[in-house]
């Protein structure tokens, strides 16, 4: 009986544990598994895509889930509309009151003691990481060498969690997701059409806190 009760104890503590997680990380939102309008994105679902997996990191390393925040939400997309338009991946731009980070959370009007920022750079279609070859069945057809399969477009949900894990693999862009200042996140891409590659994701993470 000791033994028991002991079980059923220590399966409500692993099953508490695992629910305190769960609420920690939060949901994937709804469209977050469909795939990419580059002439229509839907940023929102994207930024909270992001959020969503950054969370992960940060709530299994004990410390408090990003919220959100509307000002880092148009800092994130003026900057990656700019970086997709200049073809240039930078923490600088010409567009007047958002040429730098300090600029971009004034113009926005975050609320902050302290702000961060990562950038980054993909595919449109889930090209990263293996050999790919050009299919016959025409534009943006891409297959794996590998296997002969299709090549898939990116979903929001997918390209939110490439980005995460490049940047987590980075120890600089891993300080800005790991960083206890911080307590607020959004992140939003430009798109930038290429017709070898079908096209080019610019990303912006910032972070406010």
């Amino acid at each position: 009986m000791k033994h028991a009760l002991r079980f059923l104890f220590t399966f409500a503590l692993l099953f508490s544990a695992t629910a305190a997680f769960a609420a920690c990380e939060g949901r994937l939102p709804s469209g977050a598994q469909r795939a990419i309008n580059p002439n229509s994105p839907n940023l929102p679902t994207f930024s909270a895509s992001v959020r969503y997996y950054a969370n992960i990191e940060r709530c299994q390393r004990g410390l408090t889930p990003f919220a959100a925040d509307a000002g880092l939400l148009n800092a994130a997309t003026v900057h990656s509309t700019y970086m997709a338009g200049a073809q240039s991946l930078s923490h600088k731009s010409n567009v007047r009151g958002y040429r730098n980070l300090k600029e971009r959370m004034r113009s926005s009007n975050v609320s902050m003691r302290t702000a961060g920022e990562n950038i980054g750079q993909n595919f449109l279609y889930v090209l990263g990481g293996k050999s790919i070859s050009l299919a016959s069945r025409g534009q943006c057809q891409f297959t794996y060498s590998d296997t002969g399969a299709a090549v898939p477009q990116h979903s929001y949900a997918s390209l939110a969690s490439e980005l995460v894990r490049s940047w987590m693999a980075s120890s600089k862009h891993r300080e800005n997701l790991t960083n206890r200042r911080f307590d607020r996140m959004e992140a939003s891409f430009g798109f930038r059409a290429d017709d070898s590659t079908c096209g080019y994701i610019y990303a912006s993470q910032n972070f406010a806190g």
